[in-house]
């Protein structure tokens, strides 16, 4: 499975680190996904505080639920 395009919007706090950690985010992601998931997708994570790598795992577990959920 190849992704081709994925934004990642991450909070100011984070913009120091932001390619380590939306590198992070996406290889999260990109391990929940299974062939035959959607071809779009959208994952909404609020921030509350959390740091790049609790954000990785609030990504993942909702890219999970949405892969899994349309198959």
């Amino acid at each position: 499975m190849r992704i081709r395009r994925m934004t990642v919007v991450m909070p100011a706090r984070l913009r120091h680190t932001a390619a380590h950690e939306a590198r992070r985010i996406a290889q999260a992601a990109a391990e929940q996904l299974i062939d035959g998931a959607p071809r779009k997708m959208q994952v909404d994570i609020e921030g509350r505080g959390q740091s790049g790598h609790g954000l990785a795992a609030s990504v993942a577990r909702g890219v999970a639920r949405n892969a899994k959920g349309r198959l």
